[in-house]
């Protein structure tokens, strides 16, 4: 069993707006997060640019200790801990290393 948590994703696009959702994890291992805007587990990256921060709200890992990202339906490969998104951190996963989307991209999250 793992550990319920939520956050938010960032995306920055490539004309300056920000894409930002609120995603959901339950307490089952190997769940794709749940988006509050589409009430899924996925979301449509409106506009071509970068994914730029993941903020989590707890602060320990629990049993879950890493998330994996994929687009559309493909795994990246790329695969984080936790740890690295706790909001007391100055800065998150992946500011420093930004992930780029295309507008179109379907991104979900798998939490470990």
């Amino acid at each position: 069993m793992a550990t319920a948590f939520y956050g938010n994703l960032t995306i920055k696009n490539l004309d300056g707006r920000v894409q930002g959702d609120r995603f959901d994890c339950t307490d089952v291992t190997n769940v794709l997060a749940q988006w509050k805007s589409t009430g899924s587990a996925f979301i449509n990256v409106l506009r071509d640019g970068f994914i730029t921060d993941v903020t989590l709200n707890i602060a320990t890992p629990g049993t879950t200790l890493e998330l994996k990202l994929y687009l559309n339906q493909q795994d990246t490969g790329i695969r984080w801990l936790q740890s690295q998104c706790f909001p007391a951190l100055p800065t998150h996963f992946p500011n420093l290393n930004p992930i780029p989307v295309k507008a179109g991209d379907f991104l979900q999250l798998l939490a470990i």
